[in-house]
């Protein structure tokens, strides 16, 4: 390539999040300290899963977590196909991890 074709090539065009995000300054850190605290919370919830199926009392237990906090995740987790519901047991439903195929 020439040196008057490295000079007239246009820059590259920002996609429309990407200029939104320029005018707002960034991403808030709040908002990513957020996202990384829900993340960590999903993660605990994950791997007491993989010990086997658990009730939200169990799980809240063994996260510190309180009983509606845990509640909330694993809903969140089973409408986007990351828990069932498995068998009843005392008055709640154990709820049981899903593996990825594609993992």
């Amino acid at each position: 390539m020439s040196e008057n074709e490295a000079k007239t090539e246009k820059p590259k065009e920002k996609k429309p999040i990407q200029i939104l995000r320029d005018r707002r300054g960034g991403v808030p850190k709040e908002r990513m300290e957020n996202h990384r605290e829900r993340t960590k919370i999903r993660k605990r919830i994950t791997e007491v899963l993989e010990d086997g199926p658990k009730i939200v009392p169990e799980i809240a237990k063994i996260t510190g977590l309180p009983n509606h906090e845990v509640m909330w995740y694993v809903m969140g987790m089973k409408k986007y196909g990351e828990v069932a519901e498995g068998e009843e047991r005392d008055e709640y439903y154990e709820y049981v991890l899903l593996k990825e195929e594609n993992k």
